[in-house]
């Protein structure tokens, strides 16, 4: 009985998807509930490739995965837990598992990682995608898939910049795949999740007797990714004191634990990702320049949803699939209804949003096809048409005022609205309009590139 890829999950219903999905694209594959059940398996099928969940009913995950490693070193093992504990990481990696997965992992982006590893590409059903993980035709990311094409093989430091939930994470790992070392750890770290008082030791660990609680050597997410690739999500909201050790790390790739005295030297790849003004918050002083600048190398600008329009549905039928398989619904399609509301909403959550959305309406359809009032948006975000009555209009002497539209106005449309008045006003010079807004020339132009506008258009003449 020879299989490809086992996995060990003791979540009946994900560990019977998951089987599905493998089959699906092209894998033999078996399965296991428990740890026990997983070594007596594992000598039987002799698979290339295990899926192994660290929490397990009987035997610890990471006893699980030595003893896989000693009855054939070989075997590639990928770890996956619903949680990410930096020590836990570090004992899977020392064991000699390939990389570290969190629950629940995209399909897209399992699928590269399991050929990635198997050196294989996968048949049967391919999944919609332009690059490992994406899931986008749209002009808008084509853009950004030409920029992660032309970065990933360099070793070229890059800031994804854009609003709350447009994947930037999924381009870093985009990025990570296609890089020569795809083979390596790729360690995200959300800056806004690890509480100050810890983050010196979770990024670089600690030597043992270094405060009160270092009972124990601790190594930190730096040295984890040594060899791969470092994702600092929200680097926008990284502590003022931390920001000038990360630049002592991006210049020198060394570094030295809390406590120690050894300068570690590392080797890795930094992205780093946000949804705010880096150049904004370095005129406010909360953003050191000279680190700005040493991220700021290769900027990749993701679009929000709004601005995907052929994306939408593409993402909405890719998230209806994968629901209503992992929840057991049964096959759901979307009523015609539905597809012109997706298309008119503005999606102010953007992807994570469109997902959410999709889940909640899979988990509460009672039939075979989902009705748009399944779909619970807020009508306020729906997006305003060419007839929409919001206006904003600034007089000769400066006056404002601003009409709202039933729907309301979203701050983006009055952000865009001001920048084109100013624009206007000055006859398309964009550093005097950045003077009249009491901004940079550099933050006014990455604002017009933003919103798409053309500052020519403007002039006179």
């Amino acid at each position: 009985m020879a299989a490809e890829v086992m996995v060990v999950e003791d979540e009946v219903v994900l560990c019977r998807f998951l089987l599905e999905f493998l089959e699906g694209i092209g894998y033999t594959a078996c399965g296991a509930e428990s740890g026990e059940e997983a070594l007596d398996l594992f000598v039987e099928a002799r698979p290339s490739l295990v899926l192994l969940d660290i929490k397990l009913p009987d035997i610890d995950g990471l006893e699980v995965l030595q003893r896989l490693k000693e009855i054939d070193p070989t075997c590639k093992v990928v770890v996956m837990s619903s949680y990410s504990a930096v020590g836990t990481v570090v004992r899977a990696m020392k064991r000699g598992a390939e990389t570290y997965l969190t629950k629940p992992t995209p399909l897209p982006e399992l699928q590269v990682l399991i050929e990635h590893l198997l050196e294989k590409p996968a048949g049967g059903e391919e999944i919609v995608t332009e690059m490992e993980g994406v899931i986008g035709r749209s002009p808008a990311m084509q853009q950004v898939l030409n920029m992660v094409r032309r970065v990933a093989n360099t070793s070229a430091t890059v800031l994804l910049r854009g609003e709350s939930g447009t994947g930037k994470e999924v381009i870093a790992r985009a990025i990570h795949q296609q890089s020569p070392s795809a083979s390596k750890a790729f360690v995200a770290i959300d800056c806004a999740s690890i509480p100050v008082n810890l983050m010196e030791s979770e990024l670089f660990g600690h030597e043992r007797g270094a405060f009160t609680d270092a009972r124990t050597q601790k190594k930190g997410l730096m040295e984890m990714a040594d060899g791969g690739t470092l994702f600092l999500d929200e680097i926008g909201l990284l502590p003022i004191d931390m920001q000038s050790r990360l630049l002592h790390v991006l210049e020198s790739q060394q570094f030295r634990r809390v406590g120690g005295t050894e300068e570690i030297s590392v080797s890795m790849r930094f992205l780093a990702a946000t949804n705010e003004d880096l150049e904004e918050a370095v005129h406010q002083g909360r953003f050191r320049e000279d680190l700005y600048y040493r991220l700021n190398v290769v900027p990749i600008d993701l679009p929000p949803l709004r601005e995907r329009e052929d994306d939408v549905l593409l993402l909405a039928e890719y998230y209806l699939q994968f629901y209503s398989s992992l929840h057991q619904r049964g096959p759901k399609r979307l009523a015609d209804d539905v597809l012109p509301q997706l298309r008119d909403y503005a999606w102010p959550g953007n992807v994570r949003q469109l997902k959410n959305a999709v889940e909640r309406a899979v988990l509460m359809a009672e039939g075979e096809v989902i009705a748009a009032q399944a779909l619970v948006l807020d009508r306020r975000a729906r997006r305003a048409d060419a007839t929409s009555t919001g206006t904003l209009q600034i007089d000769a002497e400066g006056s404002i005022a601003v009409i709202f539209p039933p729907q309301g106005l979203a701050l983006d449309q009055v952000e865009q609205a001001f920048i084109q008045a100013a624009l206007q006003h000055v006859g398309g010079n964009v550093s005097q309009a950045a003077a009249l807004l009491h901004m940079s020339r550099d933050t006014l132009r990455y604002r017009i590139d933003k919103y798409g506008l053309d500052s020519k258009a403007s002039r006179p003449g």
